[in-house]
């Protein structure tokens, strides 16, 4: 279909239509501005335009914020070939959807899903969730589905702390949740030597190393992808059972502020932050369970009694110099609970609260 590979380069939206000389930055102005060559060029549904319009303004806008930093010289680019479809354009069956090309003209895809798709697709049957705007590449089709929840504010709130070896969590009232994420950095750190073998291999035999490298890197990224799931369903789980929200660090640009040793920086590079945070995100909205990002300055190196300085105390444990000690990650989640004007109560300061420890398994 044309329309997907009119979508490639940003600065020519729909074919040859110039936009960035324009320094169009609204999508009305660009849609009317291409809406009648666009119709003259092709006899498409117009929504495809409308869709174009939509996705080269998002790379576009988003280049020129890079540019003004410094960060990107070269001209926009998409890298990959895909449409967005409104749900004007597209009607989902369950195991098929139908895409309207042109006037009374429709193409069908049939879907092929796993059984963890198959429950939200007897979910939507049932009348308990909506499709929305959909995409579409050249391998696959990610269908979203909406549900209408109560956000309502809960009865307590947790704050997590996402770390190398494990995620923390600990609540307003005593109770402290744990995970086991030592699994996850072996995963990387086992097929990060596998790719550096196979990177030895690419002088003398590129075609075999491109083809190794793809499918060592696809399933260090997949077993990556589980672990993180089955991290969020437990964090997610914890806070449903207990009706609490859900406080987090926001660690937005935390890959640039990454400056330690060579091995180190490889290692929290690599680490899944912001996809853990995405995943435990979506989950606990999904289930009606309100999520909130804060600042993370300073949550690790002050006092959540008194605000004073902390000092290290033995392994993973921080000092006040009033005398109050705990566990660093624990410290880290009772500050974040503080900035988010959580009152905590006397007993979750103490290493005695109710502490689970779960060990996921890979």
């Amino acid at each position: 279909m044309k329309v997907k590979r009119n979508s490639r380069r940003a600065s020519k939206t729909t074919g040859d239509i110039e936009v960035s000389k324009k320094n169009t930055t609204s999508y009305a102005r660009l849609r009317k501005e291409i809406y009648e060559e666009w119709k003259k060029r092709w006899n498409y549904t117009t929504h495809f335009c409308r869709s174009a319009c939509k996705i080269a303004l998002a790379i576009l806008n988003g280049w020129r914020k890079r540019a003004r930093k410094g960060e990107s010289k070269e001209k926009p680019v998409a890298k990959k070939l895909f449409m967005q479809l409104d749900p004007e354009l597209y009607k989902f069956y369950g195991d098929k959807i139908r895409i309207s090309v042109k006037p009374r003209q429709f193409i069908f895809i049939d879907l092929k899903f796993g059984e963890y798709q198959k429950r939200f697709i007897e979910t939507w049957k049932e009348g308990k969730l909506k499709v929305g705007e959909s995409t579409i590449n050249e391998k696959k089709i990610v269908i979203p589905f909406k549900k209408e929840v109560d956000m309502s504010n809960p009865k307590d709130w947790i704050a997590i702390d996402v770390n190398e070896s494990n995620v923390t969590a600990v609540s307003s009232n005593p109770h402290i949740l744990r995970i086991d994420t030592k699994e996850l950095r072996t995963i990387h750190t086992a097929y990060f030597n596998v790719v550096r073998e196979i990177q030895k291999l690419s002088k003398e035999h590129p075609r075999i190393a491109e083809r190794l490298m793809g499918k060592y890197s696809g399933r260090r990224r997949r077993k990556a992808m589980d672990a993180c799931h089955k991290i969020a369903n437990e964090v997610v789980k914890f806070a449903k059972e207990h009706n609490m929200g859900i406080v987090m660090e926001d660690l937005k640009f935390i890959r640039k502020c990454i400056n330690r040793s060579r091995t180190l920086n490889r290692r929290l590079h690599s680490w899944n932050f912001r996809k853990l945070q995405f995943y435990v995100e979506y989950k606990a909205k999904m289930n009606g369970i309100p999520v909130v990002y804060v600042n993370p300055k300073k949550t690790s190196s002050l006092c959540p009694v008194c605000g004073g300085r902390l000092a290290a105390n033995g392994h993973r444990l921080l000092k006040c110099e009033w005398g109050y000690v705990n566990d660093r990650d624990i410290i880290t989640c009772l500050n974040l609970l503080r900035m988010r004007g959580v009152s905590v109560a006397p007993e979750s300061l103490l290493m005695t609260a109710r502490e689970e420890r779960i060990m996921i398994k890979y």
